[in-house]
């Protein structure tokens, strides 16, 4: 199975909150944060991933993606203060603040099992991957590696009745961009532990560290059928709490705190299955830390083609 893809992205409203578990946020005056924990993110992304069945359930996977990445601050800002800071060694704080050329080769094994793979009922869906990057111009020092597990499993619960779940780890060193340390993945980069992908309600950036860590559960059904200009559609309910935290090394660091540290998120939302290949979904999530993107909503709305996990 051969699977390429082609992106752009332009975020102007991207989150960087710095580094560790336990940053905090200082609102304006008037309650706000305006763009101090914001940033313009620009990136243009080319991969190919390619599977190939080993024996039984299992399968290879690899993957090559290269990418142009180009982020630019706004003054006075959260990342804008922190790309002026360096190391006791001297080295910068971040990295990451200037345009890039990177490319990642990356490489696992698959366990899969799902009854269906748009919307499984039963099985297991687990990855084991590794990965390595460096960038493009050299002197940026940007290089590192990763290595990251996921487990899924789908459990029929009786009637129309789902219970899926979802752990993930994330881990990397070397030296790699500061919006790397937001992302987890080997194949397809999401946003961790924050955002649609992660815990949901927690805004994308709130958190960055060299390991993060992820988990899901969900009670899924489907309760409603019907054809419409010929195709089969299917509409279902989910009910989920995502919680997750991240680790900023190998080790103590005073940045991520003290206690267990996890953030948490939990909501409802719905999908519609269109045919056997097509699942739009839109949910809401309550968040403690979903106030750091806005104050007077603590929700977060989410809506994505494909299932969560």
């Amino acid at each position: 199975r051969i699977m390429p893809g082609v992106f752009f992205e332009r975020t102007v409203n991207a989150g960087y909150f710095g580094i560790g578990n336990a940053t905090r946020t200082v609102a304006n005056p008037d309650g706000s944060f305006g763009s101090r924990y914001q940033y313009i993110h620009r990136e243009i992304r080319a991969r190919v991933n390619l599977r190939q069945p080993l024996f039984g359930p299992t399968s290879v996977m690899y993957g090559l993606a290269l990418r142009n990445v180009d982020p630019s601050t706004y003054a006075g800002s959260k990342l804008d203060l922190d790309s002026r800071r360096v190391d006791e060694d001297g080295d910068p704080y971040i990295r990451g603040l200037q345009p890039l050329n990177i490319g990642i080769l990356s490489g696992g094994v698959i366990y899969d099992t799902r009854d269906n793979e748009i919307t499984p009922h039963k099985g297991a869906f687990d990855q084991y991957a590794l990965r390595a990057g460096a960038a493009t111009p050299t002197r940026a020092g940007v290089y590192f590696g990763g290595a990251n597990i996921i487990l899924r499993r789908y459990v029929p619960i009786g009637g129309p009745f789902v219970l899926a779940g979802r752990i993930f780890i994330d881990a990397m060193g070397g030296e790699m961009p500061f919006y790397d340390l937001s992302q987890g993945g080997a194949f397809i980069p999401i946003d961790l532990p924050g955002g649609g992908q992660g815990v949901r309600g927690v805004p994308n950036g709130r958190y960055s560290g060299l390991v993060k860590m992820v988990g899901n559960i969900e009670l899924r059904v489907t309760h409603l059928r019907f054809r419409l200009f010929g195709d089969d559609f299917r509409v279902g309910n989910n009910l989920f709490f995502d919680t997750g935290r991240v680790f900023t090394k190998y080790g103590y660091d005073e940045r991520d705190g003290k206690g267990v540290g996890l953030k948490y998120g939990v909501g409802a939302g719905f999908f519609v299955v269109w045919g056997t290949a097509a699942v739009f979904r839109v949910e809401f999530a309550y968040s403690p830390d979903a106030v750091a993107a806005n104050p007077n909503f603590p929700i977060g709305i989410y809506a994505a083609d494909g299932q969560m996990f």
